[in-house]
C-alpha cells in the first residue's frame, strides 16, 4: 500500500488554511471538531497566536453528536458565542469528521446567518487537504461578498503612482522573521503604494476597498482565486511572483507597472501574458518517471516562492537545469516543462533520485538517497512555516528583496548546510531594514 506520510510531514490544513487568512479580520471562526483539535493550529502553525488576539474557537465535538447528530447543537452555541463577541462575520469550517457525517456547512452557515443577521460562511472542508486549497475558499467567497460591485459614482482613486493589492500574505509561507515587513519596504522603496496587505496588518473595511488597487500581485497560491475574483469584478490584473532576490526586485517592478498601464496580467518568470487565471489543479496521487528531468536542481516547495528561488537562480548565479516539485495545489502557469506537482512520499523520493541539489524545508532531507558513490544531494534548507511549523522558524531565510541573491550564493557555495537540534529553537533577531541584507533596492 502506498504511504503518503510515512517518513515526511504534511502540510498545514484546509481549515488552517482558513484561520490563517481570517485571524486578523474580526471574525468568529469556528472548527467544527472535537475539542483539543484546535491545539494543533495554535501551537504549530499560528505565530500570532502569542502577540494578537482573535476568535477562533472549537465546536466540541463529542461521541453522541457523532452518532446521533446534533446540528442544532453547533447552531445554538456559535450564536451563544457571537452574542458575546460581536463578530464582523462568522466562519464555520469541519475537519474530517463532520465530514463524514455529510454535515451541510452552507446550510448550517445561512441557518445562523438568518437568525444573527450576521455574515456567514460555511467551508466544506475535510482536514486532509492543504492550507492552499482553503486560503483560496475564503477569498473566492469573501471578496465576492464584501468587494462592492462598482458603479459611475464610486471613485477608484485618482492617485498618480501605481497602487497594489498584496494577495496571499499569511504566516504559513511568511513566517513572523521580517518577510513581510521586507516586502512592504520593497513597495515603498519602488514607489508603488499599498493599498491592503491581505490578511497581514488588514482589516475587512480595507480588503473591501481592493478595487482601488491598479494591480493584485498574487505572494502566494493560497489567493489564485482572490486575484480571480477581483479581475472579474474590476478588471484589476494580476502579476504572481514575489521580489525574491536581486533580478526579481527589478523585474517585478517592472511587469507592475507594465500590467498597470495595459490591464494584461503577467507571471515573474514568464514571458507569455494571461488573459485569465486558470483554476487551482492538485497533485497527483501517483507519478511515472515517464518525463521527468534526471540531476539538476530541485525547489520544493509552495509555486509562487519556488518560482522566486529558482529566479534567483537562474537569473543572478545562472545555474541551468532548475526544477520545482509542487507538493501543494496551484495554478499550472506557475510551472514549466521538467516541473512535477506530487504528493506522495513515495513517488517525491523518486523524482529526487539522482538531484545535485535539493533546496527544500528540513524535513525533506529524510527521504534523500545516496547516488552509486555513496554521495547526497547537496541540501539547503529554507524552513517552510506551513510544513515544519515552529520547529525551524529561526532558519528561515528573509528571502524578499535583494539580499537574498548574496543569502543563496553563500548556500550553494557551502560544504553543508546542516541545523543542529540545539539550533531548532533559536530567538529570530526583529527584521531591521539594512541590518540583515542591506537595502532592498
Amino acid at each position: 500500500m502506498k504511504q503518503v506520510a510515512r517518513v515526511l510531514s504534511t502540510y498545514s490544513a484546509d481549515l488552517f488554511g482558513i484561520c490563517s487568512v481570517l485571524y486578523e479580520l474580526g471574525g468568529l471562526v469556528v472548527m467544527h471538531d472535537a475539542s483539543g483539535c484546535n491545539s494543533t493550529y495554535n501551537t504549530h502553525d499560528e505565530p500570532r497566536w502569542y502577540d494578537i488576539e482573535s476568535m477562533i474557537y472549537i465546536s466540541g465535538l463529542i461521541e453522541n453528536d457523532v452518532i446521533l447528530g446534533n446540528d442544532e447543537k453547533l447552531i445554538g452555541d456559535v450564536i451563544e458565542a457571537a452574542e458575546e463577541t460581536n463578530p464582523k462575520f462568522i466562519a464555520i469550517s469541519a475537519a474530517l469528521i463532520p465530514l463524514f457525517m455529510s454535515t451541510d456547512m452552507k446550510g448550517i452557515a445561512r441557518i445562523i446567518e438568518s437568525r444573527t443577521e450576521i455574515p456567514t460562511f460555511g467551508f466544506t472542508t475535510n482536514a486532509m487537504d492543504t492550507y492552499v486549497l482553503g486560503g483560496n475558499m475564503v477569498y473566492r467567497e469573501f471578496l465576492d461578498r464584501f468587494c462592492p460591485a462598482l458603479d459611475d459614482a464610486q471613485d477608484r482613486g485618482d492617485s498618480p503612482s501605481v497602487s497594489v493589492n498584496l494577495l496571499g500574505v499569511t504566516p504559513l509561507d511568511f513566517s513572523v522573521v521580517g518577510n513581510v515587513e521586507a516586502l512592504n519596504e520593497y513597495f515603498r522603496d519602488c514607489g508603488i503604494e499599498v493599498n491592503c496587505c491581505m490578511t497581514m496588518g488588514c482589516t475587512l473595511s480595507e480588503m473591501a476597498e481592493a478595487y482601488k488597487a491598479d494591480v493584485n500581485v498574487v505572494c502566494s497560491s493560497l489567493a489564485l482565486d482572490g486575484a480571480r475574483i477581483l479581475h472579474d469584478k474590476y478588471g484589476t490584473p494580476a502579476v504572481l511572483g514575489l521580489p525574491t532576490g536581486k533580478s526579481a526586485c527589478h523585474e517585478l517592478e517592472k511587469l507592475i507597472r507594465e500590467s498597470a498601464v495595459d490591464g494584461k496580467s503577467r507571471v515573474l518568470g514568464s514571458s507569455d501574458e494571461l488573459s485569465s487565471i486558470p483554476a487551482l489543479e492538485h497533485p497527483k496521487s501517483s507519478y511515472t518517471l515517464i518525463d521527468r528531468t534526471k540531476g539538476g536542481i530541485w525547489i520544493i516547495g509552495e509555486a509562487i516562492n519556488a518560482a522566486g528561488i529558482r529566479y534567483v537562480l537562474e537569473h543572478d548565479l545562472e545555474l541551468p537545469d532548475v526544477h520545482i516539485l509542487c507538493p501543494t495545489q496551484v495554478d499550472s502557469h506557475m510551472l514549466r516543462d521538467g516541473d512535477v506537482m506530487v504528493r506522495d512520499e513515495a513517488d517525491i523520493e523518486k523524482v529526487l533520485k539522482g538531484a545535485k541539489c535539493v533546496i527544500a524545508d528540513p524535513i525533506y532531507r529524510r527521504i534523500l538517497t545516496r547516488d552509486e558513490n555513496g554521495n547526497l544531494p547537496h541540501f539547503i534548507n529554507i524552513p517552510h512555516e506551513a510544513y515544519s511549523g515552529r520547529m525551524y522558524r529561526s532558519h528561515i531565510p528573509i528571502f524578499i528583496g535583494a539580499g537574498f541573491t548574496d543569502w543563496l550564493v553563500s548556500k550553494v557555495n557551502a560544504d553543508e548546510d546542516s541545523i543542529g537540534i540545539n539550533d531548532i529553537m533559536r530567538i529570530n533577531e526583529p527584521y531591521k531594514k539594512g541590518e540583515i541584507y542591506g537595502e532592498t533596492k
